[in-house]
């Protein structure tokens, strides 16, 4: 979706928003078209467009369909990031021109939320995921709106963390956790991100100790996994429930219960990486 060509024949035109939208559609449903990509529907854009001499195809043609296609691209780089074959995930990212995505607000932030989580899981430059984060934090949804905003919390949280700044980190998880429950899921991508988001909290406060506050996350995120049939990473959620259980009480049956869980997950999603942790870990605890 070509906005900015939307967005400029409007100021060609010395039309504002209100103007523009009068008799159509609401003022903020025009705004969140232009701000935040939020598509309105189709009878409205239609109005829209002729009121301003624009043909639909003109911002819905070619440019949209160049932006879907590094999508479908970005889409495999996440899948890629959650079974952590972070390697086809870089190739995919590094192939892809931001500028491209120019248009496309919710693929710009996309790119960057990837970019900046291969950074940091994959030992990357923190310097650089620091950047990719403050991007959308500070300019892409300066006001918070999307589910960007709280993966970019957690990944500025995963970097401070690497870098031993506890109170940092814990200022952005802390803002994370604070809202974690209220966030809407309304479609599978969403499903992704918000298990990643549950995922990489639940690891944070393991690292610290912190197990009742982790296992509670992680067992909200088994539920969500079971409730919207999400396979992927609950190999990784069993796996790290069990690490738990061992470090409060040792190797025990629901341990080994939780393992076994781990590698059938893993094995049924064909994820070669997470059998290889589980069992480097299984091998180094003497299960």
């Amino acid at each position: 979706m070509d906005i900015q060509t939307f967005i400029d024949k409007r100021k060609e035109l010395g039309l504002s928003q209100k103007e523009l939208s009068s008799g159509i559609c609401t003022q903020a449903t025009l705004s969140k078209f232009e701000n935040n990509g939020k598509i309105p529907s189709l009878k409205i854009l239609i109005q829209l467009c002729n009121r301003l001499d624009l043909s639909l195809d003109s911002i819905i043609g070619v440019s949209d369909t160049k932006s879907q296609k590094v999508v479908k691209e970005m889409n495999q780089a996440e899948f890629n990031l959650i079974i952590q074959e972070y390697r086809d995930s870089w190739k995919i990212i590094k192939a892809i021109n931001p500028e491209d995505l120019a248009h496309d607000k919710d693929a710009l932030m996309q790119f960057y939320y990837l970019k900046g989580y291969l950074n940091v899981l994959d030992d990357g430059d923190l310097f650089d995921a620091v950047f990719d984060f403050n991007r959308i934090l500070s300019e892409l949804d300066a006001h918070g709106e999307t589910i960007f905003t709280f993966l970019a919390f957690v990944g500025m949280g995963m970097v401070y963390a690497k870098q031993g700044d506890d109170q940092k980190s814990e200022y952005y998880f802390s803002k994370v956790f604070n809202n974690i429950y209220t966030m809407s899921i309304d479609d599978v991508s969403k499903i992704w991100r918000y298990i990643n988001i549950i995922f990489y909290c639940a690891i944070y406060y393991s690292e610290r100790n912190e197990l009742e506050t982790a296992n509670a996350l992680l067992n909200y995120g088994v539920k969500i996994c079971s409730e919207n049939h999400v396979t992927y990473y609950i190999a990784r959620i069993y796996a790290q429930l069990a690490m738990n259980e061992n470090r409060v009480n040792g190797n025990n049956k629901k341990v080994r219960n939780l393992i076994n869980k781990a590698l059938v997950f893993s094995e049924f999603n064909q994820n070669e990486k997470e059998i290889e942790v589980i069992k480097r870990w299984v091998a180094s605890n003497n299960l």
